[in-house]
């Protein structure tokens, strides 16, 4: 009974926050600059994570400037978490776009859509990163290919990482988990490609309080290394940083900076 009550609470609040956001985008966002829109963005995430029930948490030298960030993918939560933190843009499969209104409130919030295992694709891909890291906006990309249980971190695709060699951009490694109030995995936080929306948000949803971790490392500079090498680097450096979260290696720190980080254009 509880849950099915903190269940129903929870959606008919995401449903409401979700209609918001489509009213900003359409009436305010025509209006502003970009970084106004980054910054509204920030704030309707972090709200949306609570209506959710995560609470968010970011551990680890917060750099300044443009970076390619790189992280482990774990569920759509990622998006949410990062995007209350970093005004940046996404790289996202394709098949998002055809969420209902989320794939839509995706395109509208800096989201480039990839068709996944297109070499074409991703020949173009680079060329929309490229420009993106060339005029100061940082870049968000999923090198896995696909999503996690969160227990693991799969070696990381290089292709997405050559527009940061070509223009000498700095990598930042970035690692997500999620964590119950007791320090355990949330495996119910996943969202595994196969896995209905509906199925991971309900799990989401009746989760008693879920704690989403963005560990970040020292950025890596793309100078003299092939892609192969940074992507090989970086996720040794997400691997290692996701171990320390769900170890609770950052438990005593527990370093609580909820506003977002703009620090890029």
């Amino acid at each position: 009974m509880e849950k099915g009550l903190r269940r129903a609470l929870r959606l008919s609040r995401v449903a409401v926050h979700l209609a918001l956001g489509v009213a900003l985008v359409e009436l305010l966002y025509p209006l502003v600059r970009r970084e106004t829109r980054m910054a509204v963005r920030a704030r309707w995430c972090r709200r949306l994570l609570s209506l959710l029930g995560v609470r968010l948490r970011i551990s680890g030298p917060v750099p300044f400037g443009c970076h390619l960030i790189a992280s482990n993918h774990v569920s759509w939560l990622d998006v949410l978490a990062i995007g209350a933190m970093f005004p940046s843009w996404f790289v996202s499969k394709t098949e998002t776009r055809a969420w209902p209104v989320v794939g839509w409130l995706a395109a509208a919030n800096d989201t480039l859509f990839l068709k996944r295992r297109s070499a074409r694709a991703a020949y173009r891909m680079n060329a929309e990163i490229r420009a993106r890291l060339g005029s100061g906006q940082s870049v968000v990309i999923f090198p896995e290919g696909t999503t996690t249980d969160g227990s693991r971190v799969l070696p990381f695709y290089p292709a997405l990482f050559q527009p940061a060699v070509d223009g000498g951009h700095r990598i930042l490694p970035m690692a997500v988990c999620y964590r119950d109030s007791e320090g355990n995995r949330v495996a119910g936080a996943a969202y595994i490609d196969d896995e209905p929306l509906w199925k991971s948000l309900r799990a989401v949803v009746e989760a008693p309080g879920i704690e989403g971790h963005l560990l970040l490392d020292d950025a890596l500079a793309a100078a003299d290394r092939s892609r192969r090498e940074l992507a090989a680097r970086a996720c040794g450096a997400v691997a290692r940083l996701q171990r320390q979260g769900l170890a609770g290696a950052f438990d005593e720190e527990r370093d609580e900076r909820v506003s977002p980080v703009l620090n890029s254009a």
